[in-house]
């Protein structure tokens, strides 16, 4: 969405708006993590106990889809917009981390900083920032496939997994912090109990030690990865996203409003995930609790329905965003494909 010069000037007026929303609730958070981490002990033990491989699928997504709904939460622990308590955030928040294998210092570091600051400005954001043509020319034809492959309708798992998990929310890198590694031991050692747990599961019953390895841990981790992608691409990403290379330009035209969007899926499976994509609301105010952002959103939609449209992204949808979006040339402030590049390399590269 492009928003209008007006909407600078509502800046005060839109904080307004929705400071209302920004009120943590210990008796709204407390049942959802209740829940969650219910329903991921119990697809755990489903795992080990159902009897059919088929329903220990169904268990494996049902873990996947727990771990979604609880990283969600830690998110927003992180955020200290959870519950009241700054301490109790910081603690649970890490709790609620651990099934994504995620560290809550570092999370903290990379996604409240670095992409809630600078939202849309490249060389300081982090995820999903699209290359520039230059750049990806210059990039080895590994690189480039390995681009590619992130920026397909497939690719988002792949991309989250490798640089973002991977390279940025696992082991600490650059400037390391006492409080990153702790973290990242944290982590590591969850990880190890939970396989540890798995392979005494199998010995115990008699089952395949890699079947339950698989089931209850690859593959709701791997749901895990694609549905971050996912979300963190839709929240950012269509035709009408601006990104910018200048952050004097970047500055005067707000683009941490202008590049967030607002999303419905199908069958509004978004509702499952804490209401998550209700993104423009949690931009403009990182405060708002997951349990209040329907109604922020509403609020924003019904005040400026030109500004914040409705939209609903099918898996059409975001396959066309998949081949609309792949590279941006910041000078001309518009989205570049990849066939445009390889159609005509020369011209795009010395623009």
């Amino acid at each position: 969405m492009v928003l209008s010069s007006a909407w600078s000037k509502q800046r005060k007026d839109v904080r307004a708006l929705l400071r209302p929303f920004a009120v943590p609730s210990f008796a709204r958070a407390l049942p959802l993590i209740a829940l969650d981490l219910g329903v991921f002990l119990a697809g755990s033990y489903a795992v080990v106990a159902a009897s059919e491989i088929a329903l220990k699928f169904l268990a494996s997504l049902l873990v996947g889809l727990s771990i979604c709904r609880m990283f969600v939460l830690g998110h927003d622990a992180c955020h200290q917009s959870l519950t009241s308590s700054r301490s109790f955030n910081a603690w649970i928040g890490r709790i609620l981390f651990l099934p994504s294998l995620s560290c809550y210092s570092l999370w903290a570091a990379g996604h409240n900083v670095a992409h809630h600051r600078f939202a849309g400005l490249r060389g300081k954001d982090i995820p999903w920032v699209p290359l520039s043509p230059e750049s990806y020319l210059r990039l080895s034809r590994g690189a480039r496939w390995l681009y590619r492959s992130y920026r397909s309708w497939w690719g988002a798992g792949l991309y989250y997994g490798v640089d973002v998990w991977w390279r940025q929310q696992y082991f600490p890198r650059g400037k390391v912090r006492r409080i990153f590694i702790a973290d990242s031991w944290l982590v590591t050692v969850f990880a190890a109990l939970q396989a540890a747990l798995y392979i005494s599961a199998a010995i115990h019953t008699g089952q395949s030690p890699a079947l339950l390895l698989a089931c209850g841990m690859v593959l709701p981790f791997a749901f895990w990865l694609w549905m971050a992608g996912f979300v963190f691409y839709v929240h950012h990403t269509d035709e009408t996203t601006r990104w910018f290379d200048d952050e004097t330009e970047w500055r005067r035209v707000q683009p941490n409003l202008d590049g967030t969007h607002g999303s419905r899926l199908p069958l509004r499976i978004d509702l499952v995930l804490h209401h998550a994509l209700e993104h423009t609301a949690h931009h403009v105010n990182p405060a708002i609790p997951c349990y209040r952002l329907t109604e922020a959103q509403r609020a924003l939609e019904n005040h400026y329905p030109t500004e914040v449209p409705r939209r609903s992204v099918t898996m059409r949808r975001y396959v066309e965003i998949t081949r609309a979006c792949q590279l941006y040339d910041g000078r001309q402030q518009r989205w570049v494909t990849f066939a445009e590049v390889d159609t005509a390399p020369i011209v795009v590269a010395t623009r």
